[in-house]
C-alpha cells in the first residue's frame, strides 16, 4: 500500500481505480442528496422537485466550490486533509448560501445534523473502500 510522506494512505490506494476516482464526486453528491431527501421525509415538508433543488443546491455549490479549490478529486497528496477541509468549509459555505440567498436561517441543531450526516456519509464511503481494499487486495495480472 502506497502512503504519503506522513504515512497516510495515498488516494491511489484508497481509490485504487480511475473509475472509482471518477465516481467519488458522484458518491459525494449522492450523500448530499440523501441528506436533503431524508430531511424532507423526516419533517414531512415540501413537495416536488423545485423544493428539493432549492434545499439541495446551496450545499452542492458549497461542497463542490471548496472541493475544486482544494483539489479534492484531482490531487493525490493528503487526501484526508483535503476531505476534512472540503467537508468543514464546503458545508459552512452551503449554510451561508442557504441563509443568505434562500433566506433560510441555519439553526444550531440543523448545523450539527448537516455536519454529522454529511461527515458520516462522505468519510464513510471512503472508509468502507479503504477497509475493503485492505481486506481484499487487488491482484494485477
Amino acid at each position: 500500500m502506497r502512503t504519503d510522506p506522513g504515512g497516510a494512505p495515498h488516494w491511489a490506494t484508497v481509490l485504487p481505480s480511475a473509475r472509482l476516482r471518477r465516481l467519488a464526486p458522484v458518491l459525494d453528491l449522492a450523500a448530499l442528496a440523501l441528506f436533503v431527501a431524508i430531511g424532507r421525509e423526516s419533517h414531512g415538508i415540501g413537495s416536488g422537485l423545485g423544493w428539493y433543488v432549492k434545499v439541495l443546491w446551496p450545499f452542492v455549490a458549497g461542497w463542490f466550490a471548496v472541493a475544486l479549490v482544494v483539489r479534492l478529486y484531482t490531487a493525490t497528496s493528503q487526501p484526508w486533509v483535503r476531505l476534512v477541509t472540503t467537508w468543514g468549509l464546503g458545508i459552512a459555505l452551503g449554510l451561508v448560501l442557504r441563509a443568505g440567498i434562500t433566506h433560510r436561517e441555519s439553526l444550531s441543531t440543523f448545523t450539527v445534523v448537516v455536519y454529522v450526516f454529511t461527515g458520516l456519509m462522505t468519510f464513510g464511503w471512503r472508509a468502507v473502500v479503504l477497509g475493503v481494499r485492505r481486506l481484499v487486495p487487488v491482484t494485477r495480472g
